[in-house]
């Protein structure tokens, strides 16, 4: 691998689940960025405690009848980040992932804070994102700046990728006037619920008819607190793990590129359960997406 993209690529000794398989269509991208949070910090240490956690879950996915066992990860390692100058890292991680991208692997990213995507579905060329999240992060700005975790899915939207939130709760009246202008359409938590989730699959699969390339993003905070304590930003009233999985599991094709799990505060986890169900989410998603592929 000699790209000068991979310039910013570090090697880790811990692999996720202790895979490394250069063969597997699912790449691994470890990226301990933690600058913007404005609650609990510690999203830096999620790649290592997401990566440990893996090694003690079971790889065979009843959900689908594949066997992660088999097809495995290659973890290629962390992106080497710096300390303070947001805007440089997402140029980093986008070169990084495009990298990945551009040989037709699926690139997995462990983040990191939220504004980690920004650089991943650019680096995917993804033309649409699913993204499960308890905010909208549509703010143009927090306190000032414009590459923070709260303004992620604004700066994506004025690429010109096309998004759609499930599991919102926690948003601001600017991030709802930007979402009715831009044409961001989002379903609440509560409206998960009611609707079941078969019906939001479909209103994601109607969103997405024309979409060419697809990526997915897990903040972890759409996952109910009594689920997934361990974040950075917590918020009630929200999704169950199961639902995701189930919402997913219905939307998932070829068309998938990429997908991460972000905002996993490890300091903020002391029982390791949400770093555990991060790594659940990983192997179930990837095995989603493998019983897709011709």
């Amino acid at each position: 691998m000699s790209d000068v993209r991979l310039l910013y690529l570090n090697d880790v000794s811990r692999k996720f689940a202790g895979f490394n398989k250069e063969n597997s269509p699912f790449v691994i991208l470890g990226i301990p960025m933690d600058i913007t949070s404005s609650y609990r910090p510690g999203s830096r240490f999620a790649p290592s405690a997401i990566r440990d956690a893996a090694q003690y879950i079971e790889f065979y996915s009843l959900r689908t009848g594949v066997d992660m066992g088999e097809v495995g990860f290659n973890d290629v390692g962390d992106v080497a980040l710096h300390p303070s100058n947001v805007e440089e890292n997402v140029k980093r991680i986008s070169d990084v992932v495009s990298y990945f991208s551009e040989k037709g692997k699926i690139v997995v990213s462990i983040g990191g804070e939220h504004t980690i995507t920004v650089g991943t579905a650019s680096g995917t060329s993804a033309d649409c994102i699913i993204s499960f999240d308890a905010h909208l992060d549509l703010r143009d700005d927090y306190l000032g700046y414009k590459y923070d975790h709260a303004c992620v899915m604004r700066r994506l939207s004025e690429k010109g990728i096309k998004i759609m939130e499930i599991g919102n709760r926690a948003v601001s009246k600017e991030e709802l006037e930007y979402a009715r202008k831009a044409g961001v359409p989002f379903i609440t938590s509560w409206d998960v619920e009611l609707l079941g989730y078969k019906e939001v699959a479909r209103k994601i699969i109607n969103f997405t008819e024309e979409c060419k390339r697809i990526y997915i993003t897990y903040d972890m905070d759409s996952i109910d607190p009594s689920y997934a304590p361990g974040v950075a930003t917590p918020e009630p009233e929200g999704l169950k793990p199961t639902t995701i999985l189930d919402i997913v599991k219905l939307i998932a094709d070829k068309r998938i590129v990429g997908f991460d799990i972000v905002e996993v505060s490890p300091p903020f986890d002391p029982s390791g359960i949400t770093s555990v169900l991060a790594a659940k989410i990983i192997m179930e998603t990837a095995a989603i997406i493998k019983s897709k592929l011709p």
